[in-house]
């Protein structure tokens, strides 16, 4: 491992867990993704062998269970993670529930008819990236179907702010923010600095090379495997970024099959969402250029 690779993972390896935590926490989660996930495990998962990789607080395979999967097989990094999803499966005769890694995984080969990766791929570095790919390939059947939820090109240039909020006080904010976090602060200093940007969204930043934190405001700034730090509603989180060229590039090089590429921010469930009364309303923009999209890829029958 590279020096610039343990100096990465510093970040973002402390942060998975606390990912994981507020996974199901976000409303915006809530509102956009959870109908999309619902509506293709009640279609998908019954009479099939499911694997949610990195379950968290097991709430996709408590689901994928409640479908009539034939069984569902969760794992999670953290031992923390784990014990919750067992408590929220707890009775369920069709799930077993165990520590694991995502690009190491303990199952045989062709064991899956279906694969979940969910806010995995962003905590990976490079050579985990890769690897999670060619992980999921070997465990899924001839003809298996995996379904990964990647961050779009528009989650690390495109400042999402709350409805009719003015977007130049929130840059001054930000500049104001930015102006009291020493060289490469550690995510205690960033989360702190960045706290009381309440009208934001989603926004990015990153390291520059004398490591002093900047807003991302053009994608082509950044490399592949480069960490960047994404405010959301809630909290600050440490990520990877990668190309969606960079994307495709490994799952085809893992031998899987891109079957259709899911923008499920609709216009439909933003109005919805915003006549909820949240307290962040959501403009138009976050459903013409999304920050995630849900890759649904198969491995080939032959």
């Amino acid at each position: 491992m590279s020096t610039d690779q343990v100096h990465a993972d510093k970040y973002v390896s402390t942060e998975v867990e606390l990912y994981s935590v507020n996974n199901t926490s976000e409303p915006t989660k809530q509102a956009f993704f959870f109908p999309t996930i619902k509506k293709y495990l009640s279609s998908e998962a019954p009479g099939k062998k499911v694997l949610d990789i990195g379950c968290g607080t097991g709430d996709w395979t408590k689901y994928a269970a409640e479908c009539g999967a034939k069984s569902v097989d969760g794992f999670d990094i953290s031992e923390e993670m784990v014990e919750l999803s067992k408590q929220a499966t707890a009775g369920l005769i069709n799930v077993t529930i165990c520590v694991g890694d995502a690009t190491n995984m303990t199952y045989g080969n062709n064991r899956f008819d279906i694969a979940l990766s969910f806010y995995i791929t962003c905590v990976l570095h490079k050579e985990a990236f890769t690897t999670h790919f060619t992980e999921l390939h070997r465990v899924l059947v001839p003809g298996g179907k995996a379904v990964v939820l990647n961050l779009a090109r528009s989650a690390f240039d495109v400042m999402f702010l709350k409805e009719h909020t003015d977007q130049v006080m929130v840059e001054k904010n930000i500049k104001t923010a930015l102006e009291t976090l020493p060289r490469n602060p550690t995510n205690q200093q960033i989360n702190e600095a960045l706290a009381d940007l309440h009208d934001v969204v989603l926004v990015t930043f990153t390291l520059d090379s004398t490591g002093h934190l900047y807003r991302v405001t053009d994608v082509n700034q950044l490399t592949n495997g480069q960490v960047v730090w994404i405010k959301t509603q809630i909290m600050v989180f440490p990520d990877y970024y990668y190309s969606a060229d960079y994307i495709n590039e490994q799952i085809k090089t893992a031998g899987l099959s891109i079957d259709y590429i899911e923008h499920y921010f609709t216009e439909e469930r933003r109005i919805s969402y915003n006549n909820s009364k949240p307290r962040i309303k959501l403009e138009r923009y976050i459903t013409e250029d999304p920050p995630f999209l849900l890759y649904h890829l198969s491995k080939s029958s032959n």
